[in-house]
């Protein structure tokens, strides 16, 4: 009886090993970020702390992510990210952050900047009662995102080439000197747009502007490596720097014909010009939905500003101006996490285009850049949170 008894518990015991081993191999089981970003179940919150758990490797090269069922299959590229996600330096993110107005050229990259810049020299850190260190040129940084100075800051670091994006040492160097350990709040703005420069810009870019991209439709443009690469290499900036810099990206997104009419002699004309513009659009969308919550503390990682929302022209009275730009100025102060959104001299430096776009483009082209518009539905802008007028803006 005691052989028996003694049997059983060993049966007993194994079953209940077998038990907590399956468990344990369900709740380790990999979640991807693409399982999690379509999860229409989870709450809010528990897809940000989820979201904010995974590493960042697992993000893959933007280029997988289609946003368009009719565009053509996309090549899945075979390098991987160059090493896992670091550890994560709290102390120098608390002190240093990066904001980077985010859009193509013709967003209206130079009105927006001062206003961020304005908002950021209004602030004092509560913890130390000093005002923030803000720089709008941020040299050290753009040696690092684009690889300029290359004969200058690069070579006195001790680098003889232009490293990676995501060099680990390159990486720690440029963060070490934009934000030096002097107790102060570091806050850089950086707001190079997509694309940038020229073909034969002197400026040394890792990938310039490209002569070959004139020949092609939007999505053959945001399919190519080089695009990717221009200015930066986006999901590498990311992964690279995040574990030492809180990193923010502000959207800023123009109507499409005001955006095309800013810049409608380049690119030999406004047809082309808007398949550039339009291949960077489908380019940036796919980056901002595989980067949605920052993977160190599980914030918004960016945030959508129509531009329109902000012109007078479009409103009126003086008093519903205000009153529109003071609630963007406050979404944009809790999205960065900053303590004091009163800032009534953001807007002094504001000037609006008083062209009209049509007039500029003239009737053929206006008709044409129409048709254009229809390709980016559900493309470019990006969704903006519900329940905030001020983000939802028109293509």
């Amino acid at each position: 009886m005691a052989r028996r008894r003694a049997s059983v518990l060993v049966i007993l015991a194994a079953a209940l090993a077998g038990l907590i081993l399956c468990a344990s191999t369900i709740n380790r089981r990999p979640s991807t970020a693409g399982s999690i970003l379509r999860s229409s179940n989870a709450g809010d919150q528990n897809r940000r702390h989820l979201l904010s758990t995974l590493n960042l490797a697992q993000f893959v090269d933007p280029k997988s992510v289609s946003t368009r069922t009719d565009a053509p299959l996309e090549k899945r590229s075979a390098e991987r990210p160059r090493e896992q996600f670091m550890p994560v330096d709290h102390d120098t993110r608390s002190k240093c952050q990066i904001i980077y107005i985010l859009g193509v050229e013709g967003a209206t990259h130079h009105g927006f900047v001062p206003i961020v810049e304005a908002l950021a020299r209004n602030q004092v850190d509560p913890d130390t009662g000093l005002e923030y260190v803000v720089d709008t040129e941020p040299k050290s940084l753009k040696a690092g995102l684009f690889g300029w100075f290359s004969n200058g800051r690069i070579k006195k670091w001790g680098f003889e080439a232009i490293p990676e994006v995501d060099d680990p040492a390159f990486v720690q160097t440029v963060v070490r000197e934009s934000c030096p350990d002097d107790g102060r709040k570091h806050v850089m703005i950086e707001w190079a747009s997509f694309p940038s420069g020229q073909a034969d810009d002197r400026r040394s870019y890792r990938v310039k502007r490209q002569h070959v991209w004139l020949t092609m439709t939007p999505d053959e443009i945001a399919n190519t490596d080089e695009a990717l690469q221009h200015p930066t290499n986006m999901n590498a900036f990311y992964q690279s720097y995040s574990p030492y810099v809180d990193i923010k990206f502000v959207v800023l997104h123009r109507p499409f014909l005001e955006t095309i009419a800013s810049h409608h002699e380049w690119d030999g004309g406004p047809e082309i010009h808007s398949n550039v513009i339009r291949g960077f659009m489908l380019m940036l969308r796919r980056f901002l939905d595989t980067h949605l919550y920052d993977l160190v503390n599980g914030s918004r990682l960016w945030s959508l500003v129509c531009v329109e929302r902000i012109m007078a022209k479009n409103y009126d009275s003086e008093h519903d101006v205000k009153v529109a730009r003071k609630r963007v100025l406050s979404y944009l102060t809790e999205f960065l996490r900053w303590p004091d959104g009163d800032c009534p001299h953001c807007f002094d430096e504001w000037r609006e285009s008083t062209k009209n776009p049509e007039d500029v483009l003239g009737e053929e082209n206006t008709k044409l850049l129409r048709e254009h518009m229809t390709y980016l539905e559900g493309v470019w802008p990006p969704p903006g949170e519900e329940g905030i007028v001020e983000q939802q803006c028109d293509i």
